[in-house]
């Protein structure tokens, strides 16, 4: 199977995953408490139907589970994140909404439903957001590290000091120490500072 059919069949199974399990979360939502069977059960029994809502909810979670797993990226990227972040942040702003606005949602699981909203939503963003920040830092990891690289080869920057800088690319400071040094070099270069005040300035930013 090429990359875009598995990708595709990823939408299709996690889309319909997600539309089966949110009408099975919706259904349920209505119930609230209740108990079948048993002869010391004192709360009130679950209305017909509940125990197909259940299974909807169940199949739902494994059809949409399955479009992510299918996927080429998975949870890294690319279809089976966006499934994943949809999902989650859809059905919490979902349940949130229903519990705030619709009275068919019964006092003792309305409090349930709401905190399994709160719950969903930073689940489906903070994946997304985390791989986010993590491209953005890898790329600024690789602007830095090219730079060193055009500093080196200008001769602004010796062996030592390039090798001092490149192990040091994962440090916070390290960007803007090579933000100085490029400025530095700019000026040098147009005659904005002598030899003497570029070496002391670089000595300075390196220190």
């Amino acid at each position: 199977m090429t990359g875009r059919s598995r990708d595709a069949l990823s939408i299709v199974l996690g889309a319909a995953g997600l539309l089966v399990l949110g009408f099975g979360l919706n259904q349920l939502a209505n119930t609230g408490s209740c108990s079948s069977g048993g002869p010391y059960i004192s709360t009130r029994s679950c209305p017909s139907g509940t125990w197909t809502m259940t299974y909807l909810l169940l199949a739902g979670t494994v059809a949409w589970v399955a479009g992510i797993a299918i996927s080429r990226g998975g949870l890294n990227k690319g279809t089976g994140l966006w499934l994943w972040t949809v999902g989650f942040t859809a059905l919490g702003l979902g349940a949130i909404i229903k519990a705030a606005t619709q009275d068919s949602v019964p006092s003792d699981g309305r409090l349930g439903i709401l905190i399994m909203g709160a719950v969903f939503i930073p689940v489906g963003l903070g994946l997304v957001t985390g791989n986010w920040l993590e491209r953005r830092r890898s790329t600024a990891g690789t602007s830095v590290r090219a730079s060193l690289g055009r500093l080196r080869s200008a001769g602004v920057l010796t062996r030592d000091e390039f090798a001092r800088l490149k192990g040091m690319l994962a440090d916070p400071g390290t960007e803007q120490r090579v933000a100085v040094l490029q400025h530095l070099a700019e000026d040098n270069a147009r005659g904005l500072l002598t030899e003497a005040e570029f070496a002391d300035r670089k000595r300075s930013a390196l220190a």
